[in-house]
């Protein structure tokens, strides 16, 4: 399934990044799972805990990959390339739909150094695509998606 409007209903919180792919203005990054508020689409007005998760933003600008650090001083880093080895979870997902733009933080650890990151961007087009979808309540039940 792809979702292509409304994409502020995406949580990435407590996933990871399995792999990501750069080429020009756009990225294409898959996570291990994720969560929407709701699947009105298909009629589910409650939460929904997604299986691998693909977001596709293309049209990037504006982009800032910061550290951020514990004696409150912010410096602008390199996205690295294999973010995934060095980023361990998403902890904050801002998504707003109407200013086109992203924000994603947590705990980056690279060369024995750990600090916090802030990724934020603006974007012309973002797509989340998944395979498989259950409801909250299930996943609380101990039901996991199956990809």
């Amino acid at each position: 399934m792809k979702l292509f409007k409304s994409i502020s209903r995406l949580s990435l919180h407590d996933s990871h990044i399995v792999s990501e792919v750069r080429i020009d203005d756009s990225i294409i990054i898959v996570f291990d799972w994720a969560k929407l508020e709701n699947l009105l689409e298909l009629g589910i007005d409650q939460a929904v805990i997604l299986g691998k998760t693909i977001l596709k933003i293309s049209g990037i600008k504006n982009e800032v990959f910061a550290a951020l650090y514990d004696n409150g001083e912010r410096s602008s880093i390199e996205f690295p390339d294999n973010i995934n080895r060095y980023w361990s979870e998403v902890s904050n997902t801002e998504i707003d739909d109407k200013s086109k733009s992203l924000m994603l933080d947590g705990l980056f650890t690279k060369d024995g150094e750990s600090f916090w990151v802030e990724w934020s961007l603006n974007y012309d087009n973002c797509e989340v695509e998944w395979k498989s979808h259950i409801t909250v309540a299930e996943w609380l039940n101990g039901k996991l998606p199956t990809d």
